[in-house]
């Protein structure tokens, strides 16, 4: 991608983050490859949906980051894209393409898990599957971060000990 090209995709996209209507998720942009961008839009697509979901998560998988900033690391064979997501109220309320600096975790996987997640049926079972199976890992970046890792890690256990 050209340097014009990504300067007015990167304007394009700032001004629809800068026209999203009071209360609606923002995405900020940075420097992204056609298919970061992709996956980028896809993620948000998602996110809508999810936020309609939130109250309907355990509350030990979305109360731990109901008002946290966590990065979501996407190994592509582009490189590594890295999102920022911030949480209020249990729901997505923005993206960054530059990564939060402070974020409580970091969720690692790649991309083809990312695209499946959102394409999933459940999506929560599809999300914990990618935990046992070690495509996803999710890691506490302080105290806090990694007792709540921790929280979620063990709910996900007690899942599998009674068969849910």
């Amino acid at each position: 991608m050209t340097p014009r090209l990504r300067t007015i995709l990167a304007l394009l996209l700032g001004t629809l983050a800068l026209t999203v209507p009071a209360g609606a998720l923002v995405v900020e942009n940075a420097d992204l490859t056609p298919a970061e961008v992709n996956l980028f839009f896809a993620m948000r697509e998602y996110t809508l949906t999810y936020n309609e979901y939130a109250d309907r998560l355990p509350g030990w998988v979305t109360g731990p980051f109901a008002d946290e900033t966590v990065n979501l690391y996407v190994i592509s064979p582009d490189g590594v894209l890295v999102i920022g997501i911030t949480f209020h109220d249990k729901k997505v309320i923005q993206f960054d393409a530059k990564g939060c600096p402070d974020p409580i975790v970091t969720v690692t996987t790649d991309a083809a898990t990312a695209e499946e997640v959102m394409i999933s049926e459940r999506p929560f079972d599809t999300f914990r599957e990618a935990m046992r199976s070690g495509t996803a890992t999710i890691e506490g970046k302080n105290l806090i971060g990694t007792l709540r890792t921790g929280m979620v890690r063990f709910g996900f256990w007690a899942m599998d000990v009674i068969g849910m």
